[in-house]
């Protein structure tokens, strides 16, 4: 028992999440993401309808960031292949419901693309997609046509999950990972606390 419990925390406290073989099934996980999503007050949410998915490069990336200038950006790095991703994930749908897009505009990134051999990011997205419409993503969701590796090098990070938070100058204000082994591992409770503070500054 106290060994089982010792590898538990052991993987909680993984520093980030590294590229594995083996690939976690997402969207076996419907029912799980359907009853994880459900509202007690019971609020009416977007339909899955309204969930979409863009392929965009780097460029194309940073331009959608700038068009949000005036808000708070969150924009959410992560892959399918990533169990802590998934964890995290909720917490950025939270946010989005929590302060809509007027005032907090939440982009989530697929790195799914690779760029092996002749992989092409389309070949990612009806699994991208699956997911975020389980999760009732329906803020912009992007699929970067840039290889992973590349882009990790552009944004200056080395996994995911990343988050980047940009104040409403279109500067960022704090990149979240856990890449740094000194750092405990990020949650959407320190992403939302400086949201909150952003958007309270005067």
């Amino acid at each position: 028992m106290k060994r089982s419990l010792l590898l538990f925390s052991m993987v909680l406290l993984l520093p980030g999440c590294e590229r594995s073989k083996t690939v976690p099934n997402v969207p076996g996980q419907e029912e799980a993401a359907k009853t994880d999503q459900a509202d007690p007050a019971g609020k009416q949410r977007a339909s899955d309808d309204a969930v979409t998915l863009q392929i965009k490069d780097y460029e194309g990336i940073l331009s959608l960031v700038r068009e949000k200038q005036g808000k708070v950006v969150v924009l959410d790095a992560w892959s399918t292949w990533c169990e802590p991703c998934m964890k995290e994930f909720p917490g950025l749908v939270a946010l989005h419901e929590k302060y809509g897009p007027d005032r907090a505009a939440c982009i989530s990134l697929s790195l799914d693309f690779e760029g092996i051999g002749d992989e092409k990011p389309e070949q990612h997205r009806d699994k991208v997609l699956a997911f975020l419409k389980e999760q009732v993503a329906a803020f912009d969701n992007l699929i970067s046509s840039d290889p992973s590796e590349e882009l990790y090098k552009k944004f200056g990070f080395a996994s995911v999950p990343a988050v980047f938070v940009y104040d409403q100058q279109g500067q960022l204000a704090r990149r979240f990972d856990n890449t740094d082994a000194k750092r405990e591992p990020f949650t959407y409770q320190d992403v939302e606390a400086l949201v909150a503070e952003l958007l309270e500054a005067p």
